[in-house]
């Protein structure tokens, strides 16, 4: 059995080693030098801190800020939406400086939530098992232990304490730690499908019943960056968002919700933005939608993007079309008209879809209203 852990995500660490493991420490990626103020004050945050923006793998220059376009040596962008900027490093394939976890989520892995760009702090360095005294951590979970970061398999910030625990436990059974930390988590066996966790062990149980109910949103990147506005105004929904995402992977995300938790009795469908594949039409979005029980109360949220022009693209103008025709067509169900709330509030978007950072609230208590109003 072979556990890698890496002790310190500081720029000066010290190599320490665990009984019987082989553990390499290696020092923290230091900042990109040179840095200039080349480029304007857009092109730096003066909101985001040395600390924060080290975490975002973001260059940062004092006097000047968090660079939104230059990373730590060995590292590229990887989230360029303005005001949610991140890098990844190298050969890392799909993993970043961060991730897009629910902001509920990321405190109960003990992991640090970055307000001002709405990511959960993740470890760049996929190759490493476990960091100790992780920036990434909150509190006494000062271990960030790696796994998937897909769901249900979230990496996980540990004490110390439950690590040396379950490195004994590898041992016996001839694992290795990430396999017995995510076995033995509560907190990821709460978003796996037909799982139980019984006596500190999360196992397979296909005879489970999920509990039915619930208010599922799926949405975009407007959702993922308003979720802990709206989640703090409508604590018992589940927020879905994620950035880049067709409304053509909506029947997807319901499937894996009904898996978990039964049958929503509310959805919000917060799509649209994102072109959908070529083929996709008014009648696969009508097609997922009778998937749905008619005692489910479902809001559409029109989408809008606008065009370098100013005006109103197209394609949301046709997808918020068909989501008025698909609720009429149906009982219990209502339009939410956020293009209409968006030309009533210029100041409102960044670049024509995305809302501000400092108006996300805005966002979170038009969706919060209509949902009542629905």
């Amino acid at each position: 059995m072979s556990i890698d852990l890496h002790r310190a995500a500081r720029r000066h660490s010290a190599v320490a080693v665990l009984t019987a493991l082989c553990l390499v420490v290696p020092a923290f990626l230091g900042l990109t030098s040179g840095a200039t103020a080349a480029g304007g004050s857009s092109a730096y945050d003066r909101a985001i801190n040395e600390n924060t923006c080290d975490l975002l793998g973001r260059a940062y220059t004092k006097g000047v800020g968090c660079s939104r376009t230059r990373c730590v040596d060995g590292a590229r962008l990887f989230r360029k939406v303005y005001g949610a900027e991140a890098c990844q490093l190298k050969g890392q394939g799909e993993y970043g400086f961060v991730s897009t976890i629910d902001f509920r989520t990321c405190a109960a892995l003990g992991r640090r939530w970055i307000r001002q760009v709405n990511f959960c702090a993740s470890y760049p360095d996929r190759s490493v098992t476990a960091v100790y005294d992780a920036p990434q951590c909150v509190g006494a979970r000062s271990v960030y232990v790696r796994n998937t970061e897909a769901d249900g398999y979230y990496d996980e910030c540990l004490t110390p304490a439950r690590v040396n625990e379950l490195v004994g436990y590898a041992r016996t059974a001839g694992s290795d730690l990430t396999a017995e930390a995510s076995l033995r988590s509560g907190v990821q066996c709460e978003h796996r499908p037909a799982a139980s966790y019984v006596d500190g062990r999360c196992v397979p149980d296909p005879g489970s019943v999920p509990a039915k109910g619930g208010v599922l949103m799926v949405g975009d990147s407007l959702t993922w960056r308003g979720t802990d506005e709206l989640g703090k105004m409508r604590r018992t929904f589940t927020l879905d968002g994620e950035p880049a995402r067709p409304i053509s992977e909506l029947q997807k995300r319901l499937d894996y919700y009904v898996s978990g938790h039964g049958q929503p009795t509310g959805l919000i469908i917060a799509l649209g933005a994102v072109p959908p594949p070529a083929g996709y039409g008014k009648s696969d979005l009508a097609r997922t939608v009778k998937t749905v029980p008619g005692s489910t109360k479902i809001m559409f949220v029109m989408p809008y993007a606008a065009l370098p022009s100013g005006k109103t693209s197209p394609r949301t103008t046709k997808i918020g079309g068909w989501m008025k025709a698909i609720a009429r067509s149906r009982g219990r169900a209502c339009v939410a008209d956020w293009p209409s709330f968006v030309r009533s509030h210029r100041s409102l978007l960044q670049d024509g879809v995305h809302v501000k950072n400092p108006q996300e609230k805005s966002w979170a208590k038009f969706m919060a209203q209509q949902w009542g109003r629905c």
